[in-house]
């Protein structure tokens, strides 16, 4: 725990107040998604290993929701951390990062700062998806130290998207550096005065806010595209749902039959030829929107208690999580994409009698 008696994280906890309140006047109204965006990654901050339908089971009893555990890997699969190897990295990265911020903020050396620095400089992602360490950091901030928390700052918070993280990770980073007596951009040697220090801080804000206007641009029409896309993948759930007889997969084992039929040369009356065309174009359709299996039907392979807690099981309860179960795929599941998004999850059955 944090002495909040100290000057310094006295200063520290008011910037960040300052920081919060300041943004918090220029939201939207819209930002429910935010806000359980941010709950999830709390969640997570408490407890990395969680599997996604025992996140569901804490978001539904906390927060009075009805999420299933796919919501949840579909929210994490924006971000890029529906893997829990990704996921392990990003928020032990932030742990580690909110203790060295920790450390430095009690000892106010400039070494503890540069160790911090370093951490925070660390990019565990090759695209711009690194914002979400930024806002993993923010969030595990106050989990882990919920002393610097200002009267309702951390629910605040929860209303923030990547930009206001991002700027508010920006702030944080600030106000240590002064805190450690680390200058920004100022080579060894080179002194300033009152004022040109003074100019210098009021061009960087000025950067700054051009820099915060562009990046909220770029999240509204990011923002957009993905209403798109939740547009699309909403559509193929609903048609692979059960309501409708699991559409995509019983299209996926008619193109499957067809193929095979076409293999051995069979012969089939004229009238039914129209059927296959139209199997063969909606097998297309789907293919062309980039909605693909996960898994392959009717196969009998090994699987652990990790991964079919990504599917929906049907068979005796895993004894461990070392435990391995046979199983058969009855239904192989859905993506979008590059496995960005999950449409529906495999269904498997366990093999008791091979």
């Amino acid at each position: 725990m944090l002495n909040i008696k100290d000057p310094n994280v006295k200063r520290f906890m008011d910037n960040m107040h300052n920081g919060i309140e300041r943004r918090i006047k220029h939201l939207s109204s819209s930002y429910d998604d935010y806000v359980l965006e941010n709950r999830i990654i709390k969640v997570f901050c408490e407890n990395p290993k969680l599997a996604p339908p025992r996140c569901a089971d804490v978001i539904n009893a906390r927060y009075n929701r009805n999420l299933s555990g796919d919501r949840i890997i579909q929210i994490l699969s924006t971000f890029r951390l529906n893997e829990k190897e990704k996921r392990a990295e990003v928020f032990d990265w932030a742990a580690k990062s909110v203790d060295a911020l920790a450390k430095a903020l009690t000892t106010h050396e400039p070494k503890d700062f540069d160790d911090f620095k370093a951490l925070r400089e660390k990019r565990l992602f090759n695209h711009d998806r690194h914002r979400i360490q930024e806002r993993t950091v923010c969030i595990m901030l106050y989990y882990k130290h919920p002393e610097l928390i200002i009267g309702t700052d951390d629910e605040a918070m929860e209303r923030f998207g990547d930009v206001y993280m991002k700027y508010l990770f920006l702030d944080m980073v600030d106000v240590l550096r002064k805190i450690c007596g680390r200058s920004k951009g100022v080579s060894r040697g080179d002194k300033r005065d009152g004022k040109s220090e003074r100019i210098a801080t009021l061009e960087n804000q000025l950067n700054r806010s051009d820099m915060l206007l562009k990046d909220l641009q770029d999240e509204f029409d990011a923002r957009i595209q993905e209403s798109h896309q939740d547009d699309l993948i909403a559509f193929f759930s609903q048609l692979n749902s059960e309501k409708y007889g699991c559409i995509l997969d019983a299209v996926f084992s008619a193109k499957i039959g067809v193929n095979q039929l076409r293999k051995n040369n069979v012969q089939l009356p004229l009238e039914i030829s129209g059927l296959f065309i139209l199997i063969d174009k909606f097998a297309r359709f789907i293919r062309d929107n980039e909605i693909n299996p996960i898994l392959k039907p009717g196969v009998v392979q090994d699987m652990s208690f990790d991964e079919a807690e990504a599917c929906e099981y049907e068979g005796t309860p895993f004894k461990t999580a070392d435990d391995v179960k046979r199983v058969k795929v009855i239904s192989p599941g859905w993506f979008y994409k590059n496995k960005d998004v999950q449409i529906s999850r495999p269904r498997l059955k366990e093999v008791v009698d091979e």
